[in-house]
């Protein structure tokens, strides 16, 4: 079990990692920051945010961007043991 120093670090480096990857498809798509938050209804203050890992993305949020990607998102909850 994770303590809470390893969890904020767990939950840091995952925000980095989507992070690198919204800006990899937008760049893919040839796409501004701007576009993608007009195409995702958030707010492009938001969307600077999740690149710099400082925001945290909720399933709707990463649904409307997976949809403006033209991306399907598969979750998956299982738990370790």
């Amino acid at each position: 079990m994770l303590n809470k120093k390893q969890a904020r670090i767990n939950l840091k480096q995952t925000r980095l990692n989507l992070a690198e990857q919204i800006i990899s498809l937008r760049r893919l798509h040839k796409m501004t920051m701007l576009e993608l938050a007009t195409q995702t209804g958030v707010p492009t203050s938001y969307i600077e945010k999740l690149e710099l890992g400082l925001a945290e993305l909720n399933l709707g949020n990463l649904h409307q961007i997976a949809r403006a990607f033209n991306m399907k998102i598969d979750v998956s909850l299982e738990a370790n043991s």
